[in-house]
């Protein structure tokens, strides 16, 4: 049941000032609006996954379904072991204490195992099934500080913290025909999960030589769950020297979900009109359970196109991604501030980039790439739910090599990004001209990824 108690407007204003510190960690929540920060496949994560107009093998169930119907038959399973490390970090300007912090986590990578099935639907017809790690996120960011508040004498003590986690996955089945000896015609059917929660915490603790006290705290945390489907259509063209491809992703349709909201905000000691008389205390605090939620995908159409020189292969591909217009993800009661209401909205983006394959035996080959990934977030404090707005660029590299029927791939990648800009804030800077709301703070991304792949029976 949604339960409130209304502060007056001064405290009320006061409070929000303050759990404004928390609004620095929206910088941390990871790649929640990137599309091509995650590669599959051996090759794919060395070729940067410019592989779209060439797929060698069963990552074309994702890259291009199309493929699937000119690909090598012996291979029946395919593999891929990653780990990462990433760091976000906020570096404010001199006097501004509370937005400098960083976080980092070492971990399993996202990643993509799939498999072939049996002619069910006759010879031509190529069959597969799929999973994958769409976007995985896990941040913890924290910071304490000592005496924060200024005075003589007086003790204060502050703790903002910030936990967010998210993943989606992706289940695929595809089916794929040749419709000649070069050409190929797919389809990849998925069925999506996506989860993701969030909490923030605040609290802060002042006392003066005279007995006077300040206690301020304040915690938002919001989860939800939502299942939909999509569908990713493929159609590619293989010839000896010249491969290319086109793909079509469908925007997605929404099956179910669900999700919940809460936030508590209280103060006492609290002077916000500076007459030298605390304000009443007061506690506000809401909790909601049983809330509808619901999340959206954008058109998406790919391009790509590779070339053979010798022993060596060049890959190029681009895609473009449609805008989503602000939708709900969860279904808040109208009363709900607007600070508080979770939403999302994402703008249109086109990546693109270039890969390169050098065979060095039968047995050997290397690889190198380079592409983009432009952030698909608004940057508006109002599109809460996805955060990171600013772009990356992706470096990796790798070899890999043969050996009996399986093939082993070893590679590197590595992704650098960051912005300088104002950090969203509950409210306006100018209504706490002394909390240094509206100065820039550098953002800063790193990530590195190692990679062990295995190609089964290739």
């Amino acid at each position: 049941m949604w339960t409130t108690a209304l502060p007056s407007d001064r405290a009320r204003r006061a409070v929000l000032a303050l759990a404004a510190v928390l609004a620095f960690t929206r910088a941390a929540s990871a790649q929640d609006a990137h599309y091509w920060s995650i590669q599959y496949g051996p090759v794919g994560q060395l070729v940067g996954g410019q592989l779209i107009g060439g797929v060698p093998d069963l990552s074309a169930t994702f890259y291009n379904p199309g493929a699937l119907a000119l690909r090598n038959e012996s291979s029946y399973l395919l593999s891929t072991e990653s780990v990462q490390w990433e760091l976000v970090s906020t570096e404010a300007q001199p006097g501004l204490d509370i937005f400098d912090a960083s976080s980092s986590r070492f971990g399993a990578a996202p990643s993509l195992l799939a498999g072939v099935l049996p002619h069910w639907l006759g010879e031509d017809t190529r069959l597969a099934w799929s999973f994958l790690t769409r976007q995985k996120f896990d941040v913890r960011l924290g910071q304490r500080l000592t005496n924060p508040v200024p005075g003589d004498g007086v003790r204060s003590a502050a703790e903002s913290y910030f936990d967010q986690r998210a993943e989606e996955d992706w289940a695929g089945l595809t089916i794929s025909r040749p419709v000649s000896d070069t050409v190929g015609i797919g389809v990849t059917l998925y069925g999506v999960y996506r989860g993701q929660r969030s909490r923030k915490e605040l609290s802060l603790q002042a006392v003066s030589p005279d007995g006077s006290s300040i206690a301020v705290s304040g915690v938002g945390d919001f989860d939800y769950t939502h299942y939909r489907a999509l569908a990713k259509l493929g159609v590619a063209w293989q010839a000896e020297v010249w491969n290319a491809g086109l793909s079509v992703t469908t925007p997605s349709l929404g099956a179910f979900g669900g999700g919940k909201a809460a936030y508590t905000i209280s103060a006492a000691g609290t002077d916000t009109n500076g007459d030298g008389r605390p304000d009443p205390p007061y506690l506000e605090t809401a909790t909601q359970e049983d809330l509808d939620a619901d999340y959206r995908s954008s058109w998406a159409v790919g391009v790509g196109a590779s070339r053979a020189f010798g022993r060596t292969r060049f890959y190029a591909s681009a895609e473009w991604y449609a805008a989503v217009d602000r939708f709900t993800v969860i279904a808040l009661p109208e009363a709900t501030p607007a600070a508080s209401r979770l939403t999302q909205e994402l703008r249109s983006v086109l990546n693109g980039g270039i890969g390169v394959e050098r065979t060095l035996s039968d047995d050997i080959s290397v690889y190198g790439a380079f592409h983009t990934d432009f952030s698909a977030s608004t940057g508006s404090s109002e599109s809460n739910v996805a955060i990171s707005d600013w772009d990356l660029c992706h470096l990796s590299g790798g070899v890999s090599f043969q050996v009996r029927e399986n093939r082993f791939t070893l590679g590197a990648s590595w992704a650098k990004g960051g912005k300088r800009r104002p950090l969203d804030s509950p409210v306006p800077p100018e209504d706490v001209p002394n909390a240094g709301l509206g100065r820039d703070v550098q953002i800063d991304y790193s990530k590195f990824t190692f990679l062990l792949g295995f190609v089964f029976g290739s």
